[in-house]
């Protein structure tokens, strides 16, 4: 599976590592390794606009989801 990024978390358009999904009872998530840009200088410590890879557990709705 490809989980390309619309953009809430991670870069939008680039694809996401999956490492781990959590799906049961209508509960649809996971933990995904992917590039982001920081917004946030002062809690990401990293300047503003800066790219870097990030771990974060997401919705499985913040991704297109291709086979």
């Amino acid at each position: 599976m490809k989980y390309i990024s619309k953009g809430d978390w991670f870069k939008k358009g680039t694809e996401v590592k999956c490492i781990d999904l959590y799906t049961s009872d209508g509960y649809n998530a996971g933990l995904f390794k992917g590039i982001r840009i920081c917004d946030s200088p002062k809690s990401e410590n990293k300047k503003l606009g800066e790219e870097y890879i990030d771990e974060e557990f997401c919705s499985i709705d913040e991704f297109d989801i291709y086979e």
